[in-house]
């Protein structure tokens, strides 16, 4: 009983963790950013000009980040090119994993 009591502060601390943030991009949430990383295409050609990913490099740790606009106007860049994003950097815990995304940027730049 005794060890359960010790080991529930604990758990709640990284469940509280969680659903704040996945982790290295933490300090930037909610704040608008200026994201630079190497740019993944979704995989349905259909969807490429609604919604992308890059890769971004958050103090070290390389998190993905999805970035998402529901006019399809976003600008469609080469497989692992350099894209540079501006927008609002959130977390999303609604599925089972959570992730990074940006929704409806400010600017999408391929570099």
């Amino acid at each position: 009983m005794r060890l359960i009591i010790l080991l529930l502060p604990l758990s709640l601390a990284a469940c509280g963790q969680s659903a704040r943030g996945g982790g290295a991009c933490d300090q930037w949430l909610r704040q608008t950013v200026r994201a630079t990383g190497a740019y993944l295409p979704a995989e349905e050609r259909y969807a490429r000009s609604y919604v992308f990913a890059l890769d971004l490099d958050c103090n070290g740790k390389v998190e993905r980040v999805t970035v998402e606009r529901g006019t399809g106007d976003l600008p469609l860049c080469e497989a692992g090119q350099q894209v540079e994003v501006t927008g609002r950097l959130v977390w999303n815990r609604a599925l089972v994993a959570g992730h990074y995304e940006i929704n409806n940027p400010q600017s999408v730049i391929c570099r």
